[in-house]
């Protein structure tokens, strides 16, 4: 398969396969990898080697027309397009689905196919390639639309993102730019439900047809590394491991011209991630006190940068405004913490008071929309309430401190008992209240 390709596309067709043929090769320019439906339009069975390519897609374009459009143009609904058709129908989303009627209409289709949402082609004037060109300039309007993605229902959908991973290679749930969106988006995820070893087994699995998605599994490898050799984040990063690191942070890339959303939050994650590696580096103590300053002076920067690049975001992508809370969260936590060990008191109360409003506000928000989401719902509280117990630090009013304490007191009182690996935010939590 050619490298960089967009997406799989299966091309159902019903008269002559020339349209179809001449459609692949142009869509293939494009970047997508065409699938030509196998087969004859007058074969009385439609064998499994079409299923199996519908399965391997996960667009489809069908193209509905009659025994030939030089010679006889006309509807032309053979059984076995119908069967494809409702086949594909059932496999892929709406939005996966493009329908042109050459020289049908809508209101000429059969009754069970009446609703469907269709583009008309007329053969009037035109030769085949004509026709192929407007097929695809239709196409391609359509499949290159940003298409906005519910993020929090991603963060909601672990499971579903795992299996995702699982079938990529054999029956693909969704193509490699989406993969990798949902991927991006479960990086988190993924280290609340402490399945880093599982998921790197998953992503070596995956054999991807695109530089997007073999990018985010290259980070995500990278990302669960960094988790597992500091202990969660907390304890400090070997300098080897920490250069071989900076340099896949540190890469080139430029995906904005297949999906400027993702390139910025690719971009976010790597300016994120490289704040990590600066900070955590930095706790080894064979360093000088200023070179560990420089270290730190670096973390700040990425983190601003991050910082920057969320607020981008969030005007860009309006949708997106809520959920960025999360990520606002742990940047302003790190620059608290990184402000906090340099004695910079009075910024690292600001970003602590700024980490604070930004995971309670994700944290209300995600419980408002899946109430029922315990598992996740405790692990978002868990990183407010510790940020609520740093907040106690900065208040002199002994009252209130009370008041927190007892707060959190009472949350801790509630959660199970701990068994096994028990989560680093919960240790910090518990350790913070003595």
């Amino acid at each position: 398969m050619a490298k960089d390709v967009l997406e799989r596309v299966f091309i159902a067709w019903g008269g002559t396969q020339r349209l179809a043929t001449l459609v692949g090769q142009r869509i293939s320019e494009l970047g997508f990898d065409p699938v030509v439906g196998g087969g004859s339009p007058t074969e009385l069975f439609i064998g499994t080697q079409v299923f199996s390519q519908i399965r391997g897609c996960t667009r489809a374009i069908i193209l509905v027309n009659g025994e030939g459009i030089e010679a006889n143009p006309g509807i032309g609904l053979n059984d076995n397009l119908m069967f494809e058709w409702g086949y594909i129908t059932g496999t892929y989303s709406p939005n996966k689905l493009h329908v042109f009627l050459i020289d049908i209409s809508v209101k000429d289709l059969p009754s069970d196919l009446g609703g469907s949402w269709a583009t008309e082609v007329t053969t009037q004037e035109r030769d085949v390639e004509e026709i192929a060109d407007a097929i695809v300039e239709a196409f391609q309007k359509d499949a290159r639309r940003h298409v906005e993605l519910d993020k929090l229902k991603i963060m909601h959908m672990w499971e579903d993102v795992k299996r995702f991973l699982d079938m990529h290679d054999t029956s693909p749930q969704c193509s490699d730019l989406e993969l990798a969106q949902y991927l991006l988006h479960t990086a988190e995820v993924c280290d609340y439900y402490m399945e880093e070893e599982y998921t790197e087994s998953l992503l070596n699995k995956v054999q991807p047809s695109s530089s997007i998605l073999s990018f985010v599994i290259l980070l995500l490898k990278n990302n669960i590394r960094l988790g597992l050799e500091t202990g969660g984040l907390a304890e400090p990063l070997p300098f080897d491991s920490f250069t071989e690191m900076r340099a896949v942070f540190e890469s080139k890339f430029d995906f904005s011209y297949q999906d400027e959303e993702i390139d910025l939050w690719l971009r976010y994650f790597t300016a994120r991630r490289l704040s990590l590696l600066y900070r955590l580096v930095s706790l080894n103590e064979d360093f000088s006190d200023e070179e560990r300053l420089g270290l730190l002076q670096s973390t700040v920067s990425f983190l601003e940068r991050a910082g920057e690049i969320l607020e981008e975001i969030s005007k860009r992508f309006p949708l997106d405004a809520s959920y960025v809370n999360l990520y606002r969260g742990y940047v302003e936590r790190d620059k608290y913490r990184v402000y906090d060990s340099l004695g910079q008191k009075e910024e690292a109360e600001v970003s602590n008071a700024a980490a604070l409003v930004a995971k309670e506000s994700f944290y209300l928000t995600y419980k408002e929309k899946y109430p029922h989401d315990t598992f996740m719902i405790r692990q978002l509280a868990q990183e407010y309430y510790r940020s609520q117990a740093e907040r106690m630090d900065f208040i002199t009013d002994v009252t209130e401190k009370v008041v927190i304490k007892k707060t959190l007191r009472s949350f801790l009182s509630k959660l199970d008992k701990d068994n096994g690996r028990q989560h680093v935010v919960l240790q910090e939590l518990r350790r913070k209240l003595g």
